[in-house]
């Protein structure tokens, strides 16, 4: 993906109404949370691989939507240096500065939560904290929860599934659970019916209306700091 320009630039210019024909997805999570193979059922075709170390995207036609999906590495990996950070950065920005539909955070059903939280807090300072309202929590490995014959909610209430629940309110409580086993194309429609729900409640996609860049490098806050706000009037959700 194309690096942008160095100075500040203005997104406002991109449209964007809840009747969008285009749905832009995101994808991020820790590894091995279910990122490609979520992309993959998504797209309804092995696009993605397992443990991708870019940021890559597929698109499909699903019925009258143009369906992009975006797939973000971990960004908090240990693993990754400096200018490999920095790079990812670029590429995300860049990529989702057409708008997105939603952020969809990948989230194993039966393991324990990891370092989610702040995968989302990194997440708002990279594109503001209106993203907020557009974070959308995507169960994965929900076959297995169904082979006990147990729905979501029923293990969501689990006394032992605290750090789940708090990561939902975290979230606004909205969440999707996938089961990539399944061949039926009614999940993908119904994950595609409430993305249109959050996009219908915020008024359209979310755009960054705004990138401070210098030296053609985003400015992302140092996590050993406080974040600070995108804007002074501006306000998280």
């Amino acid at each position: 993906m194309a690096e942008g320009p160095s100075s500040p630039t203005e997104m406002s210019e991109i449209s964007s109404s809840p009747d969008d024909p285009v749905i832009r997805i995101l994808l991020i999570g820790r590894k091995a949370s279910g990122k490609s193979s979520s992309g993959n059922t998504i797209l309804g075709e092995t696009r993605f691989k397992e443990h991708e170390s870019e940021v890559c995207e597929g698109k499909t036609q699903i019925g009258e939507k143009q369906v992009h999906v975006i797939i973000s590495p971990d960004l908090l990996d240990p693993d990754l240096n400096k200018e490999k950070l920095e790079m990812l950065k670029e590429q995300l920005v860049s990529g989702c500065s057409a708008g997105l539909s939603s952020v969809l955070l990948t989230v194993p059903l039966e393991e324990p939560v990891g370092n989610e939280e702040e995968i989302l807090d990194f997440i708002k300072c990279l594109f503001g904290p209106e993203v907020q309202k557009y974070i959308m929590i995507l169960f994965t490995h929900g076959d297995e929860v169904e082979d006990r014959e147990q729905t979501t909610d029923e293990h969501l209430k689990q006394k032992d599934r605290a750090d789940l629940q708090r990561l939902l309110t975290e979230c606004g409580g909205r969440f999707y659970c996938f089961n990539i086993k399944s061949k039926s194309d009614g999940q993908i429609q119904e994950l595609l019916q409430k993305i249109e729900g959050i996009m219908m409640k915020n008024g359209g996609k979310f755009i960054m209306e705004r990138m401070k860049r210098s030296n053609s490098k985003v400015n992302i806050v140092n996590f050993s700091e406080e974040c600070p706000a995108e804007d002074p009037d501006s306000s998280g959700s």
